[in-house]
């Protein structure tokens, strides 16, 4: 199970790497970011309803206090990224990407580096209190 949402987080890195080497372009490509975005958005909503279920939920509903702190702390910054990445598609449609490129540009980067540091951080912390009550529970 972790190992299929680590897979899917590789997936969105390769595909946040990808719109970040659109924006760095010097002429816009809003097609190009258009497209990508909306794969991204999918690919994102996916991931989190999958993350809500098998993680979330079991860390939970665990017994486990430490894991149960950990699971409620996320999942309330959890529910901020599906709707933070919708407002920046709907703050940046395809005429305004092209008219103010570099600007559009900075808060793509803003918002990548975010996503990356969210990764990190469920991979590092998250997944380990997944891991640590799945270890007691096979081992009860």
């Amino acid at each position: 199970m972790i190992r299929e949402l680590c897979a899917e987080h590789r997936a969105l890195e390769a595909q946040a790497a990808q719109l970040l080497a659109i924006v760095s372009g010097a002429v816009p490509d809003a097609a190009a970011v258009a497209v990508l975005r909306w794969g991204m958005a999918q690919a994102l909503l996916d991931h989190c309803n999958r993350e809500d279920w098998l993680v979330y939920d079991r860390l939970l509903a665990s017994g486990d206090a430490v894991a149960t702190s950990i699971a409620w702390r996320y999942r309330q910054e959890h529910g901020t990224l599906g709707p933070a990445f919708a407002n920046y598609i709907a703050a940046w449609p395809v005429g305004r990407i092209s008219r103010e490129w570099v600007r559009f540009r900075d808060e793509t980067e803003a918002l990548m580096t975010g996503l990356a540091e969210r990764i990190e951080d469920e991979e590092r912390v998250l997944y380990a209190h997944v891991e640590r009550v799945m270890a007691r529970r096979a081992a009860a």
